[in-house]
């Protein structure tokens, strides 16, 4: 007992004691409504009161506005939801749109040329050790596809088959230097035979070769396919002249023709698996 009349708690009480004492003789003789000590603790206390309402009221508008994110974030989750099935659906249209489109061209090349079977096919990708844009499509043999078929875009030649896997093959386009055609050119009724230089292939060119220094073929004039060497049917559109130069070589002048179709920029085609003279070598009179 006498340890604890000593220790600093019991002195601490006493001086607390004495102190409301204090206050209170003070607070009867200015006969006020309220003591010093009652005044002192209101000062020391009353910033620690207001931070407490103010992070109440903080704590109760962080409760309402994180219910409400939580709302709104639901809300924007349902509207990505529909973007998304709304973006899946017109991709559904437009990609049935493209294939309906596709099949009124093929209709069209049928009607135009009953003669031919043709199989629709998609370009899945390039040859990438081939620089003169070689196509991979998605028809192979299964599909009654076979190597020298040729290969068109409604009434425009593409190029020709080279290779026949199962389920894809490789088709070389007419910017291949190694594809060769031979042609005519429809007004003048002039033929020569279609091939490419590197330098042409890479501005998307071809040229008409075997011209002669005073051939009529002029720019603007149109580039068929004449049926010569059974390869590709008569009459089919290569393109167009854009000008006519003469040879630095010889006495031949040749032309240079814009394809009508762009083949690095082609995404579906038809390949003709079989027509009326196929692999017959028509005669030239």
């Amino acid at each position: 007992m006498l340890q604890f009349l000593k220790s600093s708690k019991f002195k601490t009480f006493i001086f607390v004691i004495a102190a409301l004492l204090v206050g209170a003789i003070i607070a009867i003789a200015t006969q006020g409504s309220s003591s010093p000590i009652t005044d002192a603790v209101g000062t020391v206390f009353m910033p620690l009161q207001k931070a407490t309402a103010f992070i109440s009221e903080k704590v109760n508008w962080f409760e309402d506005s994180f219910a409400s994110a939580g709302s709104y974030k639901k809300e924007v989750e349902r509207l990505q939801q529909k973007i998304a099935e709304y973006e899946s659906q017109l991709a559904d249209y437009n990609d049935i749109q493209h294939k309906l489109e596709s099949y009124e061209t093929m209709l069209g090349v049928k009607e135009n040329n009953p003669d031919f079977t043709l199989q629709r096919a998609s370009v899945i990708g390039t040859d990438s050790a081939d620089m003169f844009t070689s196509l991979i499509i998605d028809k192979g043999s299964n599909d009654d596809v076979s190597e020298n078929d040729p290969v068109v875009s409604g009434n425009y030649v593409v190029g020709i088959v080279k290779k026949v896997h199962p389920s894809y093959s490789v088709v070389e386009s007419i910017l291949n230097p190694d594809v060769n055609i031979s042609a005519i050119e429809s007004k003048t009724r002039e033929t020569a035979y279609l091939t490419t230089t590197i330098e042409h292939s890479q501005n998307g060119n071809c040229i008409l070769s075997g011209l002669s220094r005073t051939t009529s073929v002029t720019p603007g004039g149109l580039i068929l396919t004449s049926g010569i060497g059974g390869t590709y049917p008569k009459g089919l559109i290569i393109g167009t002249v854009s000008e006519v130069v003469e040879s630095k070589y010889d006495l031949s002048s040749y032309a240079v023709v814009e394809p009508g179709v762009d083949v690095r920029e082609i995404e579906d085609l038809f390949i003709i698996t079989d027509f009326a003279g196929q692999g017959v070598e028509e005669i030239v009179e």
